[in-house]
């Protein structure tokens, strides 16, 4: 079994959660202008999940490269838990422009 395993679940479940959540937010969006009402859970949700996310990202950043270097190269889990962390952070900026959501941050 892999060692980089666990790494690559935490970096799933935490994109995932924050995946989630913005997704709920456009879900109650689009049923309320369905019923002709107008909501801004999208956008309000949307700051607090990127600040989050961001904080997240620098811990298993840094973390993630403290653990490759002191391994001289060889751990696969500090690197994944380096990537995985910036593409963390990535995600909750990406995902509500695919999804057709304007906000100011």
């Amino acid at each position: 079994m892999s060692h980089s395993s666990f790494a690559v679940r935490l970096v799933g479940n935490l994109a995932a959660l924050a995946g989630f959540i913005l997704l709920v937010g456009w879900g109650v969006d689009y049923a309320a202008g369905w019923l002709g009402y107008r909501s801004h859970a999208s956008c309000t949700l949307l700051h607090p999940v990127v600040t989050v996310a961001y904080e997240i990202e620098v811990l298993m950043t840094c973390i993630g490269v403290i653990m490759w270097v002191a391994s001289f190269g060889k751990s696969q889990s500090g690197l994944t838990l380096a990537i995985g962390g910036f593409l963390l952070f990535a995600l909750p900026l990406v995902l509500p422009r695919y999804l057709g959501v304007v906000c100011l941050l």
